[in-house]
């Protein structure tokens, strides 16, 4: 009887589907560029349908994944060989965003199949359904974050993305640790939202309308330039904005929150969310923010707060993850850099920089989570990378990682830190290359110690031992990062080309 219902619900949601998915197509021209958002929240109802009668495997969740992203990122595909450009009171669709979105897609699914492929029904790395649904119900708040081009539409997605980290975070229950950081994500997550919604509230009292297009037209008004206001809220919607993104003085939480959560959560925090809010942020800046000289400077300070504080505190720190907390600060603060310079060519150069470090990082999560699934046991040291040299193949992996995150030529990290170089010293900004660079050698000093416990380390470590089935991904991963590696060294113009053609 259950089987039965279950078929029944299936088969009714399945023709209801299709019905949506040919009159999105064919029918509808303007829904039709939004058509793969709808597509996304449509299998994530579907999904929780079919958990609410069956209990979902691992392998059920994975492969419903596969599907969802296949189909969304194919709309995509479709809707990038007609001309997008939709900019109206709610949403907003280009052709940059779609380049964004599907990156974002292929991100969390190399944290869906980590899940899966990891898979230890004595651990955490189990991809159970309601982990499963959580990640979806954040990656579609992430998409709504992307289409949004209204402050409440804005809002919701923010929230509803926020909502289901909270819950991941504090998501190992009898661990005191990750309830801990569960509790204090949700706390200032909480303040951020409240300051971000404040600022909203403030213009609209100005504007009397919370649409991007219309705040973009009312600044540029000769009378409006130093209303308390609009200063008001733009620096409340500011500060919510350096929360998320991680940036200092706003970057406190991260450590905590990072060293607390269980470690694929950390993973998905590092990698997943980061991307889409900075689009956000690129396309704030440009709107509103490009417009007072004074936000430029806010943004340098901040930025160069952002790389001397996590530098200083990575060089301290013996936990893992806190250090990669501490880079992904130091990072965020190379991106924002740019993106202050020149809102249009900085801006690529912050997308160029932030790929090569989603891709770094990934590598080095890899690598982190590999050595916690296996017999050895790991402390979260950085004394823990020293089993890692009884493996001569993932040893040379992680270091090609940690030297592309240093900037060490002739890795892919090198040539995004030498692009904010130069448009430092094209803008006239000498003394803070200067001090940027200085900083850069630095930082050199806290991966190099990583590299040393690995090949120079004198005591005697337990091998790592794999199992059979991720042996099989440890050489896939390693050949395509090291595919992309060199497509960055070998294909680097092309590829920041396209980009710079994307972002003017």
């Amino acid at each position: 009887m259950k089987e039965l219902i279950i078929f029944i619900i299936s088969t009714i949601y399945g023709l209801i589907y299709l019905n949506l998915y040919v009159s999105l197509i064919y029918y509808n021209n303007f829904i039709f560029f939004f058509s793969p958002e709808l597509i996304f929240l449509y299998g994530i109802i579907g999904i929780f349908i079919y958990g609410l009668f069956s209990k979902m495997s691992s392998h059920e969740c994975f492969l419903s994944y596969c599907i969802i992203m296949y189909m969304v990122i194919k709309q995509y595909i479709i809707i990038l060989k007609s001309e997008v450009d939709i900019n109206t009171d709610f949403w907003f669709v280009n052709e940059k965003s779609i380049y964004i979105k599907i990156i974002m897609l292929i991100s969390s699914f190399i944290v869906i199949l980590i899940m899966y492929l990891l898979e230890d029904k004595n651990s955490e790395l189990v991809l159970s359904f309601e982990t499963y649904l959580l990640i979806l119900l954040c990656m579609s708040g992430l998409l709504i974050i992307m289409v949004s081009n209204n402050f409440f539409v804005l809002y919701l997605g923010i929230e509803l993305q926020s909502l289901a980290i909270y819950i991941l975070c504090c998501f190992k229950r009898f661990s005191n640790k990750s309830v801990e950081a569960g509790l204090k994500y949700f706390i200032y997550g909480s303040f951020a939202s409240l300051l971000l919604l404040l600022g909203i509230s403030y213009i609209y009292l100005l504007s009397g309308s919370l649409s991007f297009n219309d705040l973009n037209l009312l600044i540029n008004l000769d009378n409006i330039d130093n209303h308390i206001l609009l200063h008001l809220s733009l620096i409340c919607i500011l500060i919510g904005l350096f929360f998320k993104l991680a940036i200092a003085p706003f970057h406190w939480w991260l450590a905590e929150i990072f060293e607390g959560s269980p470690d694929l959560i950390t993973f998905f925090l590092a990698i997943v969310p980061k991307l889409p809010l900075f689009f956000l942020f690129y396309k704030l800046y440009s709107l509103f923010y490009a417009h007072f000289i004074l936000y430029m400077y806010i943004l340098l300070f901040c930025s160069l707060m952002s790389i001397i504080i996590g530098t200083i505190l990575a060089l301290y720190t013996v936990k893992l993850k806190k250090l990669f907390a501490y880079s992904s600060i130091v990072h965020m603060g190379y991106v924002l850099l740019a993106l202050c310079l020149d809102s249009n060519l900085g801006g690529a150069i912050s997308f160029y920089y932030f790929l090569i470090y989603i891709l770094s990082t990934i590598n080095i999560f890899i690598i982190y989570l590999v050595m916690k699934n296996t017999q050895v046991v790991v402390s979260g040291n950085i004394t823990d990378l020293a089993h890692l040299k009884n493996n001569k193949l993932l040893a040379l992996m992680t270091i090609v990682s940690l030297l592309s995150l240093a900037g060490v030529p002739p890795f892919m990290g090198f040539y995004g830190k030498l692009l904010v170089f130069n448009i430092l010293i094209s803008s006239g900004n000498y003394i803070i290359c200067l001090l940027v660079l200085l900083l850069s050698i630095l930082s050199c000093v806290y991966y190099i110690r990583l590299a040393r416990f690995i090949f120079f380390d004198d005591r005697n470590y337990e091998p790592i031992t794999f199992q059979k089935k991720i042996s099989i991904y440890i050489y896939i991963s390693i050949a395509i990062f090291f595919f992309l590696n060199f497509s960055f060294l070998f294909f680097q113009e092309p590829i920041l080309l396209f980009i710079i053609y994307l972002f003017i």
